[in-house]
């Protein structure tokens, strides 16, 4: 009898202690937040007390960099894959696909929606094979079915969900005490981004805006602590490329450089995609190259391989990018529409494309500082917080591997 109450104390114990591991080895929550347009520097002009208290308490980059080109759509999709874009094929946020027969627009709901656009794997996949549940309050690319699979909560992009809304909708998954609560979330923000093409970087209305996001990052904040759950939620917040002040002083027209009857303009400015007319290639890219001055032109078999970029079918046969701060356009365009006080999109190694990057929460060291490093890292990151296994990417766990605080 004695020999058989002993066993079964063995056995109690065993049990205690396994239930204890797998509890200390339970991932903790990741929240990924997007301020799209975010400069690293803009920090230095405007009041974010909220930010500032989180980089005080985790791992500021100096700066990301952002993969090319330096758009929403391209980087926000590599950060969640780690792919670059000649492997997600989300060139641009306006690209065609021959084989698809249409055209991708962001103003293209059903485009949008349309998985046949994205390849890789993103997170919210990856987590949802391995039965981690996710919710996306908007983030680039999750409103489609990508092979098969969609986040347990999503919603398509609808700019009139208020932020304070969004933040709502965040803190009441988190709340959740069944299955289906969340351990993986994106949020995402476009107001710093649109000001600062409409006003500019800098300009009164953008760091205005970027306070206001700072103050919903405070309701977050607070809420989380509300509920208790301080130290159980790991934050990422990040953006997707910079900003440079446009002028009308640095303008290239593309019509007084060749004839546009012989191209499909697919992409404008700053990266220029065409796809001549059959036979026109070979003379559309000699006048181009002959004109060459503030910005330069490619075949697409020799863009730059460190672009990462001219790998994918969607790429055109000839690709034009302005120089920093310039803009490509036509007469007719610039006499209807003029040009944007600010924008986005140029070579990914000017540092006034490049991103911002933040990581606060129990799994990261605090007050540290780290060199600039590329988006595709991120989701390697990321899958090792929650414990899943990633799929192929073009990342590199160890990048980003120092910076936590458990391994």
């Amino acid at each position: 009898m004695k020999r058989k109450l002993l066993l079964l104390s063995a056995l109690m114990l065993t049990w205690v202690l396994t239930g204890c591991n797998e509890k200390e080895t339970e991932p903790n929550t990741l929240l990924l937040v997007s301020i799209d347009g975010l400069k690293p520097s803009y920090l230095e002009r405007t009041h974010t007390p909220t930010l500032d208290s989180l980089i005080t308490k985790g791992v500021l980059a100096e700066s990301m960099i952002p993969v090319f080109p330096t758009s929403t759509f391209p980087n926000h999709y590599s950060l969640v894959t780690g792919l670059y874009t000649e492997n997600t094929g989300v060139i641009s946020n306006t690209m065609f696909d021959e084989e698809i027969g249409r055209f991708f627009r962001l103003s293209d709901r059903s485009a949008v929606g349309d998985g046949r656009w994205y390849g890789g794997e993103p997170l919210w996949v990856t987590a949802e094979k391995q039965n981690t549940r996710t919710a996306t309050m908007f983030w680039p690319g999750s409103e489609a079915e990508i092979k098969g699979i969609r986040p347990t909560r999503w919603s398509v992009f609808d700019n009139s969900v208020t932020y304070e809304m969004r933040a709502d909708s965040v803190l009441t998954w988190l709340a959740l005490e069944d299955e289906t609560r969340p351990d993986f979330i994106t949020l995402y923000f476009s107001r710093v981004d649109s000001r600062g093409h409409s006003h500019g970087p800098y300009h009164e209305e953008t760091m205005e805006a970027l306070t206001y996001v700072d103050g919903i990052l405070n309701t977050i904040m607070n809420g989380i602590r509300g509920i208790g759950l301080e130290d159980q939620v790991n934050i990422l917040i990040t953006s997707d490329h910079g900003m440079i002040d446009l002028s009308e002083d640095r303008l290239v027209f593309l019509d007084d450089i060749i004839d546009l009857d012989t191209v499909n303009v697919i992409n404008w400015s700053p990266v220029v995609m065409l796809q001549p007319t059959e036979g026109n290639t070979e003379l559309v890219y000699n006048q181009l190259k002959a004109a060459e001055d503030n910005f330069r032109v490619f075949m697409r078999e020799d863009l730059p391989e460190r672009w990462r970029f001219g790998g994918h079918h969607r790429v055109p046969d000839v690709v034009a990018v302005a120089d920093l701060g310039w803009t490509i356009t036509s007469r007719s365009f610039f006499e209807r529409r003029g040009i944007l006080a600010g924008t986005h999109g140029f070579d990914n190694a000017y540092p006034d494309m490049h991103a911002f990057f933040l990581a606060s929460g129990p799994d990261f060291h605090e007050g540290k500082v780290i060199e600039p490093f590329s988006v595709v890292h991120i989701y390697e990151l990321m899958a090792h917080l929650l414990n899943l296994e990633p799929a192929e990417n073009d990342g590199d766990l160890s990048v980003l591997l120092p910076i936590v605080n458990r391994r």
